[in-house]
């Protein structure tokens, strides 16, 4: 370990720019340490499921561990994507894209996260490619956090419900609507849903777009997921 004086004022230097360096890291209306703790428990619950593994051969539990194990990555793998658009400034690398591509891809993903919730899913996409000028890897980001979104939204309805899916193309924009009947997000939206609509709306300002919440007659919550 050095001692010199050099590096002592070195440490000291570090640890006076250190406050300032967090507080410009900290994204508005996001408590990180909160958001943090957040992920740490995700991994918890994936680490108990597969002790569901270890207690014996039997086929439904392992069928259920490995699915609660899937799910459980898949959330947290979005928990961090999302936490680094909050955390980075992204700088969109935009071309033509089919959106009704990526829309099916991260339906593909999901499937099994909607089984587990007891979710059924109505896609309403358009024959001809829907296309639209956006990042790859944020648009992904983007559809990926509003359907995780309204999942959970579901999963707070406490019941079996369909999440509709619907993309179009109106007044010059493309538009990607996330709508379930089940639960209304009102103003107190869980954490993880807040972190993953700030991400998603945050994505759709890069682009120039915006994402709307509604409440919707029945019920529940839509969200409008559009780009310019």
């Amino acid at each position: 370990m050095r001692h010199d004086s050099h590096y002592v004022d070195e440490l000291s230097a570090r640890q006076k720019d250190a406050p300032q360096e967090r507080a410009a890291a900290a994204p508005q209306g996001v408590s990180m340490p909160a958001a943090l703790r957040d992920l740490c428990q995700e991994f918890e619950g994936l680490a108990s499921c597969f002790n569901l593994l270890e207690q014996g051969a039997r086929p439904l539990r392992e069928r259920l561990g490995l699915s609660l194990a899937r799910v459980g990555v898949q959330r947290s793998i979005r928990y961090a994507q999302q936490l680094r658009i909050l955390l980075e400034e992204p700088r969109p690398f935009q071309r033509e894209l089919r959106l009704d591509d990526a829309i099916r891809q991260t339906f593909d993903e999901v499937k099994e996260e909607l089984r587990l919730t007891e979710a059924t899913l109505a896609l309403d996409l358009p024959s001809a490619p829907l296309m639209v000028k956006a990042d790859m890897p944020l648009l992904q980001t983007a559809i990926r956090a509003c359907a995780g979104a309204t999942i959970a939204l579901i999963e707070q309805g406490g019941r079996p419900a369909e999440l509709q899916v619907s993309a179009f193309k109106a007044d010059e924009a493309v538009h990607c609507e996330f709508r379930q009947d089940s639960f209304a997000m009102a103003h107190a939206p869980s954490r993880t849903v807040s972190v993953a609509l700030t991400a998603a709306r945050r994505i759709a300002e890069l682009h120039g777009g915006t994402l709307e919440t509604r409440a919707t007659t029945a019920g529940g919550t839509a969200l409008l997921l559009s780009f310019a």
